[in-house]
């Protein structure tokens, strides 16, 4: 029940079940954690999950507000993956991480608070995670299940602030244009 018990009703179909619950319109819940029906079909792509679906999602406390399953879903469906992306609300990111150990559960998206404490929890970490000190991203390796941490974070601030500043120093032109070529 709650927003931890939204990955059971979301992962039925792929562990066996044959019977979830959803409400018919978002605010009418009869229990803490019913997905709508439209998001059932529409986000999580839930007819097409199965016992072969892999599952990815986002780790972090709290992660119910995360956009990062309409961005993945929507991905995963346009290339035919066959994989959902889901929010796990998660207090240990270490406990979650042998509980959630097996094969099925590919790969991870770290936020707030984890991203230190994830860091310490893979078998392998990219140098630059490394020299971050934190990881938001965790690849499961398939052939034998070694959590590798990487951290992306910082390529989006880099390329941020690079366009910020090409932004600012465009509008420095605009406001300001250099003077004409002398003859």
């Amino acid at each position: 029940m709650g927003e931890k018990g939204l990955i059971s009703r979301i992962l039925c179909p792929k562990f066996g079940g044959y019977l979830t619950f959803g409400v018919m319109e978002k605010g009418k819940i009869s229990a803490p954690g019913q997905p709508t029906i439209e998001d059932l079909l529409d986000l999580y792509n839930f007819r097409q999950i199965g016992p072969d679906t892999k599952v990815f999602g986002i780790i972090g406390k709290p992660v119910g507000h995360s956009k990062a399953p309409i961005l993945y879903n929507t991905a995963f469906k346009s290339v035919g993956f066959n994989g959902v992306y889901v929010p796990f609300l998660v207090d240990n990111v270490r406990n979650f991480l042998s509980t959630y150990s097996s094969a099925d559960f590919a790969g991870f998206s770290c936020t707030i608070p984890h991203k230190e404490a994830a860091l310490e929890c893979c078998d392998e970490v990219d140098p630059v995670a490394k020299s971050i000190r934190a990881v938001n991203c965790i690849v499961k390796r398939a052939d034998d299940g070694k959590l590798l941490g990487y951290n992306t974070d910082y390529t989006g601030a880099i390329t941020a602030i690079e366009n910020g500043l090409r932004g600012s120093f465009s509008f420095f032109l605009h406001i300001h244009p250099p003077p004409p070529p002398r003859s």
